[in-house]
């Protein structure tokens, strides 16, 4: 097989007919599946993937999995599974159908599903979640763009989301899947539409139960594309501003089962983890996991004693983001709509700021956040607050992720490496930082 460059990437995709009974294959390679020229970007990242596979063979098709994540570091193609979404379809020559028992795999690849545990519904190699997907999109649409035909095409496919693109004349529209992990992103972001129109996507229909949604279109600037110093000034006022009203009230936060979160328990993990590394479960990443424990054992008092410093400067607890880059952050109109709510929690105030790279590197931006804390705290102590939190934030989120989302990865799969490749890096960072402060 050929391998990928650093240039451009070869993917190999096993594509599956409508019936899932033949795959597509070169006819001067009638057992291999056939490999695409692409640009060696993020995995999860599905466009390019499709825009070749319909440029050359002539089949419309989503991806169901990513089966293999090569890439040029790791010496060979990524290989993913993907279906045709239409019925009969004829292949452009050189490429025609076969048998999937005629297929000869790549090694190391398997088509059988992991189970432990499985991958999430839209990534099983099967058209039923395809099909029951566009038949809830179709349903939920508005009647002007039903009556007006629309295309649906996929952005996105991974273990933590999926996300496809409805465009007709006259709107365009995106769906988004979340797995039952993230159960929560859904109702928290429509209670923030409802109670922040101004800073919220609007959603067109939603299922909680299922975890989808179909939003507005928010454009294509966000502050990674666009960025703006008037609107990362904006982006921390309309933080503050959410912030500052659950910490008043955080009931509506508790009804929507948030987890709680705090910068004890993130410590004393640390601890445990420190005292038995085994006990974290790190089925990839071991000694990278084990080399970044060790880098934090000798300061541990210290971590403890920084801790009691925060609780003791006493910001209440409030919404915490806890992915709030600034890809998750649209530009409409000039001011930030804040988005994606996955990995959202009852937290300290100052851990969503103090993991935002722009914050952390301009005071000026960081003590425009803090203006807005200073009825709690003098701003003296709020720096120090907010110097303590980039030790402590990136430990509690290495925390979340262990918990909340790694156990739910199957074992073998790229999102497996990816995610699970977190936990230490949010360690190092932390053990960084802390080295820094002694």
């Amino acid at each position: 097989m050929e391998s990928s460059e650093s240039s451009g990437g070869a993917t190999i995709a096993l594509i599956f007919d409508a019936g899932m009974r033949r795959v597509a294959v070169r006819s001067d390679a009638p057992d291999e599946p056939p490999s695409f020229r692409v640009p060696p970007r993020f995995y999860p990242e599905t466009p390019d993937i499709l825009d070749a596979i319909r440029r050359e063979t002539g089949a419309d098709c989503v991806i169901l999995r990513c089966l293999e994540e090569g890439g040029s570091k790791r010496g060979r193609p990524r290989v993913y599974s993907a279906l045709a979404v239409r019925d009969a379809v004829r292949l452009r020559a050189p490429f025609r159908w076969t048998p999937k028992s005629r297929i000869r795999l790549p090694d190391g690849v398997s088509l059988s599903e992991p189970t432990n545990p499985a991958p999430q519904a839209w990534q099983r190699i099967s058209p039923d979640w395809t099909r029951e997907m566009t038949d809830w999109i179709a349903d939920n649409l508005p009647s002007a763009i039903r009556r007006s035909g629309w295309t649906l095409s996929q952005i996105r496919s991974w273990a933590i989301s999926a996300v496809f693109r409805i465009e007709s004349d006259s709107a365009r529209l995106y769906f988004k899947a979340s797995p039952s992990y993230f159960g929560k992103e859904v109702p928290l972001t429509l209670h923030m539409a409802r109670d922040f129109p101004d800073i919220s996507p609007r959603a067109i229909a939603a299922d909680s139960a299922r975890g989808w949604m179909l939003m507005e279109d928010l454009g294509d600037d966000t502050l990674s594309t666009a960025p703006s110093a008037a609107a990362w000034r904006e982006t921390m006022r309309a933080l503050a501003r959410v912030q500052l009203t659950y910490a008043a009230d955080p009931a509506p936060l508790d009804a929507l089962g948030l987890e709680r979160r705090a910068p004890r328990d993130a410590v004393q993990t640390l601890r445990t983890w420190i005292s038995s590394p085994e006990s974290a479960k790190i089925r990839v990443w071991h000694e990278r996991f084990a080399d970044a424990l060790r880098r934090l054992e000798p300061n541990i008092g210290k971590l403890d004693a920084m801790r009691r410093r925060l609780d003791a400067i006493a910001l209440p607890q409030t919404l915490d983001h806890g992915d709030l880059d600034s890809t998750n952050i649209f530009v409409r109109n000039g001011n930030p709509v804040l988005m994606d709510w996955s990995d959202a929690a009852i937290s300290h105030p100052l851990f969503t700021p103090a993991m935002m790279r722009p914050v952390i590197r301009d005071p000026d931006l960081r003590d425009l956040y803090l203006s807005h804390w200073t009825s709690f705290a003098p701003l003296g102590d709020l720096r120090e607050a907010f110097a303590i939190s980039k030790t402590i934030a990136p430990i509690e989120r290495a925390a979340h992720y262990r918990a909340n989302i790694v156990p739910h990865l199957p074992d073998a799969t790229p999102e497996l490496r990816d995610l699970e490749r977190y936990i230490p890096d949010l360690l190092n960072a932390a053990a960084g930082e802390l080295e820094g402060f002694l």
